[in-house]
């Protein structure tokens, strides 16, 4: 079986990359097939060359100007350049912004292909190696195998792939011109499949670029982050330090090495909170008039956790056993915890406790404002788009603490639940998590 490994192109976000090909050293994943797309096939390079620490010394290392030189770009001083922005909004998204107003010279990005890459060994390794680049001007997908490179060019299509047009001009290679891999297809599963590919595991990095459609009947797993990657020319070695974190943990996530579905948590740590917290959830659930106690058992299934799993894009099917971490990572999200950290229940549990301290001590709450006034219900469900979800969050978890000591529904929760199904979880658990430390 070969196993193809298809890397997206993200300007700088392609940091990520190294924290999955980390992550799969460690699992021993073996591949035989890489391609990649823009910064894709610059890291798919010494992914086939096998030059991992090489590699990392230079995602530890490089900033923006180790890339591109940029001035201001006289293209867009001399045409109009809001429908240029917009025609390539749908190739590009954010980055056409930048394409267009400003110049960038790739001559740095040459430099720093011939310091890490070795071609000699790229050409020796075992690994078969593709890549894509974009026909200019008709933008056609033009896929390039490393034999159908000539020998002592693979730098030229390296930074074909890589060339941002308008902000750089086309790369000329044997008398045809050429734009990056992300016009065309920025994700090259295809390429891979055409390859001779059994088995794919893909990184998509979320970025811009237009992705080819595929068909297949061979396994693909595609390994995405949650979290934003930054910028996408801000080569800076603290975001790169990060986005290696993010996708290490993600990677190891999808393997089942950890817990967790956007935050990590140690093997085990999962089915530990859920036990948790679920009588502490059913009771309240049931206290507070969101689920009949005819479906008590049945909670997971009620149109408050359905809610919850539409807004987090998780599986309605597997929420009986992962609702306390999806609210743990509610939670956490909002609050801004840190997301690169591998967290047990309980250092999880303090770090929520600690992010949301601020907002539970404010003087006077905003929700707590409206909600106390003698205003309709619908005066006051129309202001929720005007206030910190932090604050909401806060004023729900003063109405669970409130509950927890009265055998009277509320009728603020039993409404909010199906207005703000996230609001109303993370509140939950957190004033689970203040219970547990009492």
């Amino acid at each position: 079986m070969k196993r193809a490994i298809v890397l997206a192109g993200g300007g700088a976000k392609g940091s990520y990359q190294f924290g999955f090909w980390k992550a799969i050293r460690e699992l021993g994943i073996d591949f035989q097939i890489v391609t990649g797309s823009s910064v894709g096939a610059l890291n798919g390079a010494l992914m086939a060359s096998g030059l991992y620490e090489s590699g990392l010394s230079m995602w530890h290392t490089i900033t923006t100007p180790d890339i591109i030189e940029t001035s201001p770009s006289t293209l867009s001083q001399m045409i109009d350049t809001e429908g240029i922005v917009s025609s390539l909004k749908s190739f590009l998204g954010d980055l056409s912004e930048n394409a267009v107003n400003v110049k960038m010279n790739p001559f740095p990005l040459g430099e720093l292909i011939a310091k890490y890459l070795d071609e000699k060994l790229l050409r020796e390794s075992e690994i078969e190696f593709g890549i894509m680049v974009s026909e200019y001007p008709n933008m056609k997908s033009h896929p390039v195998t490393l034999p159908e490179i000539p020998y002592g060019m693979l730098e030229d299509y390296l930074l074909a792939s890589s060339t941002v047009y308008p902000s750089m001009e086309p790369k000329n290679i044997a008398g045809k011109r050429y734009v990056d891999g992300g016009y065309s297809d920025n994700f090259p599963i295809n390429l891979a499949l055409d390859m001779g590919a059994e088995d794919i595991i893909g990184v998509n990095l979320r970025a811009s670029g237009i992705e080819a459609k595929y068909e297949t009947d061979y396994p693909v797993r595609v390994i995405r982050p949650w979290f934003d990657l930054g910028p996408v020319m801000d080569f800076v070695p603290e975001i790169a330090e990060r986005n290696i974190s993010l996708g290490y943990n993600d990677t190891m996530r999808s393997f089942g090495k950890f817990d967790g579905s956007c935050y990590t948590f140690e093997k085990g740590e999962g089915e530990k909170m859920q036990a948790e917290f679920e009588k502490y959830c059913v009771d309240m659930l049931v206290k507070c008039g969101a689920v009949p106690l005819s479906e008590k058992s049945e909670y997971f299934r009620s149109l408050a956790v359905k809610g919850l799993a539409e807004k987090r894009k998780h599986r309605i099917g597997l929420m009986k056993k992962d609702l306390a971490v999806i609210c743990a990572e509610t939670a956490a999200e909002t609050f801004f915890v840190d997301p690169t950290e591998v967290y047990t229940s309980e250092s999880m549990r303090k770090a929520i406790l600690d992010a949301f301290l601020p907002f539970e001590e404010k003087d006077e709450n905003p929700m707590a404002v409206i909600f106390s006034s003698a205003k309709p219900l619908n005066y006051k469900l129309g202001q929720l788009g005007n206030l910190d979800k932090k604050d909401i969050i806060a004023y729900l978890v003063i109405l669970w603490q409130n509950l927890a000591h009265t055998e009277n529904p509320n009728r603020d929760l039993r409404t909010l639940c199906r207005y703000l199904p996230t609001e109303f979880f993370t509140s939950l658990y957190i004033s689970f998590l203040k219970n547990k430390g009492e």
